[in-house]
């Protein structure tokens, strides 16, 4: 008889599908079970959670109903770590998965005598290399195998993901200094422009059109051109705007609006000195007179 007719007659005409589980707890250990001493099997082996898949039944719904059925609690069903194909014993084939313990109290069927959590080399170490605890013992090596390439990619990721924060907040701090500094610059700036302005407000009109005064409003306009380039506007204010503590500084009252102080009550009177905003903040507020 050949060896291919010694597979069928083996496996007595019958196909079957089977599913068992690792299941890790919180503190990484997995669930090892007994099996019962009254087995007519493998009594007294060491078996991992699950059983045969049923005519009819998806492969997760029968992995859920092995595990309620054996032991009563709920679990995370996470991938398929290993696959078997014992074609040459009894043309049986299984999938293997990992799964995470969420709730229940522990309720072993008659299958089995008790269980235990074990750490998973521990576990590897307690199935025999031979018989019905291999393919267990072959199914906690490939979950340690799983499980330590899960966490060097998630390692990997979190690298990843650190790499991408740190460069978000390098950026973003270059940006704050970038900022900073353009707004010390521009403080040092103001002052100038300041200067140019009272000098051309008090040009007489007889020589405003000298090259002398056109050169000096040139220079004038470069410098609002610089500062319109950096981020920096004028705060438009004019006299008889409402006060707004916001934008402005009150430096004194118009004495000619003494007389009408209800009427003039919170309005500026006068612009004594322009204010400017860079990137919507405030860098100088308009002083003005307050009638």
């Amino acid at each position: 008889m050949t060896k291919e007719h010694e597979k069928k007659e083996n496996r007595n005409g019958l196909f079957e599908l089977t599913v068992k589980v690792v299941i890790i707890n919180d503190e990484k250990k997995v669930l090892v079970l007994h099996r019962s001493k009254n087995d007519p099997i493998s009594p007294e082996k060491l078996d991992l959670p699950g059983g045969k898949i049923m005519i009819g039944e998806k492969i997760e719904e029968a992995l859920r109903r092995e595990i309620k059925e054996e032991l009563g609690i709920e679990v995370e069903i996470g991938s398929i770590v290993h696959y078997i194909d014992w074609e040459e014993i009894n043309y049986c084939k299984g999938f293997r998965f990992l799964a995470f313990y969420q709730n229940g109290e522990i309720k072993i069927s008659e299958e089995h005598s008790s269980f235990e959590w074990m750490e998973i080399d521990e576990a590897i170490s307690k199935f025999k290399d031979n018989g019905f605890e291999k393919d267990k013992r072959d199914t906690l090596i490939k979950t340690k195998e799983y499980l330590g390439l899960k966490n060097s990619l998630d390692g990997w990721k979190r690298c990843q993901a650190d790499f991408e924060n740190y460069k978000k907040r390098q950026a973003e701090s270059q940006k704050d200094m970038m900022k900073y500094l353009t707004e010390g610059i521009v403080m040092q700036v103001l002052p100038v422009l300041d200067n140019f302005r009272i000098s051309t407000e008090h040009v007489p009109e007889d020589q405003k059109n000298s090259p002398w005064i056109v050169g000096i409003m040139h220079i004038q306009k470069q410098l609002t051109d610089v500062l319109k380039d950096n981020g920096v506007e004028e705060i438009e204010t004019k006299a008889g705007d409402e006060f707004d503590p916001n934008i402005h500084e009150a430096v004194g009252n118009d004495e000619r609006a003494e007389e009408n102080k209800e009427e003039k009550k919170n309005k500026v009177a006068k612009v004594i000195l322009h204010g400017y905003k860079m990137g919507g903040k405030v860098v100088r507020p308009v002083r003005v007179q307050v009638g």
